[in-house]
């Protein structure tokens, strides 16, 4: 099992996005890739990653976290 180490986020950055880095909505639970290979959204659809653009939309950035895995 993959260990997580959270990331703090500042809406004035942007969001982080590379492999290893996933994005966990407290909402639903899901978490989502920052790069897939497809657009991906989760259960409750409050975060959107949309590959094609290259973007990510969320509803409720109080409700998102972001993560890497090692």
């Amino acid at each position: 099992m993959s260990i997580r180490s959270y990331l703090r986020l500042n809406s004035a950055e942007g969001l982080p996005a590379g492999r290893g880095i996933w994005f966990e909505c407290e909402c639903c639970g899901d978490s989502l890739p920052s790069q897939p290979e497809h657009a991906i959204a989760c259960s409750c659809r409050n975060v959107v990653v949309d590959a094609d653009a290259g973007r990510v939309a969320v509803k409720d950035h109080s409700k998102l976290r972001a993560y890497e895995t090692s």
